[in-house]
């Protein structure tokens, strides 16, 4: 028996990349997945090949049960309807995982530059619509279905670098507004018993990355990030945890899990 076989997680923006690695490995401990985002095989995003229907279908096949939503997570009418659904379908959620992220869209103009006055103004609303304000809108709709379990569970993909700039303001801004809205749900929450975790994967080797022809550069899988979920979802001492930013490599030595090869790779800062 899966160890999550009973759980009814959600999975945001998992059509690919770490949203997909994610609701894999909850599929494979037996979790049912509401896989969510915006492409589907009627209508794909960004001339990606990846589906919400692939990937609930991946998460069946490893065990659990997929159920694939479309839904645009900046809309509000959209996160309605898919948190009602999960209402009349089983009445409760025991893990949201937020992974959606506007910063990568192929169709955002390039700009000049690196430099944040050399970044166009679309990139700033990339990175804080389909990001934060997002996770906001998804995680506020969420909460009353989050408070009908026993062990509910927030996890915000975030990245940070303690003491160094990220590489990018824009980006920087979005993901320390994560970690600083994950910090304040867990205050909120504690008296739900729903803990807010704000979790950082490495360099992982998504799709986008190896098509970019990095995959020899990235540290890990997006497995990696997925068996972090695992740890953190069965972890029973889970609101001592809450409110703060954990990166998978920290929590693998924690919990002893591995990246699919048998390694644990190190933390990756840019």
């Amino acid at each position: 028996m899966g160890a999550l076989k009973g759980r009814i997680a959600v999975v945001t923006g998992a059509s690919r990349g770490a949203g997909r690695g994610i609701a894999y490995e909850l599929g494979g401990a037996g979790a049912t997945v509401y896989v969510t985002g915006r492409s589907t095989q009627a209508s794909s995003t960004d001339d990606r090949p990846e589906t919400i229907e692939q990937t609930a279908a991946g998460v069946t096949a490893r065990g659990g049960l997929g159920i694939p939503v479309r839904c645009d997570h900046t809309d509000p009418d959209e996160i309605t309807c898919l948190f009602q659904q999960i209402q009349d379908q089983h009445g409760r959620i025991d893990l949201l995982v937020n992974s959606v992220f506007g910063g990568s869209e192929a169709s955002l103009p390039p700009g000049q530059g690196k430099r944040f006055w050399e970044r166009p103004p679309e990139h700033w609303d990339a990175m804080m619509v389909a990001g934060p304000k997002a996770y906001l809108l998804t995680t506020r709709a969420a909460v009353p279905l989050l408070q009908q379990s026993s062990a509910a569970l927030i996890i915000n993909l975030t990245s940070f670098t303690p003491d160094q700039a990220a590489g990018n303001l824009y980006y920087d801004l979005a993901m320390q507004s994560i970690n600083r809205m994950t910090f304040v749900m867990g205050q909120e929450l504690q008296m739900s018993h729903v803990a807010s975790i704000a979790l950082c994967p490495g360099f992982m080797r998504t799709e986008r990355v190896v098509d970019a022809g990095f995959s020899s550069d990235a540290t890990e899988t997006t497995a990696y990030v997925g068996r972090a979920v695992i740890a953190l979802a069965q972890d029973p001492d889970i609101l001592q945890r809450t409110g703060q930013a954990w990166f998978v490599s920290d929590l693998a030595r924690d919990y002893g899990f591995t990246d699919e090869d048998g390694t644990q790779p190190a933390t990756f800062i840019t």
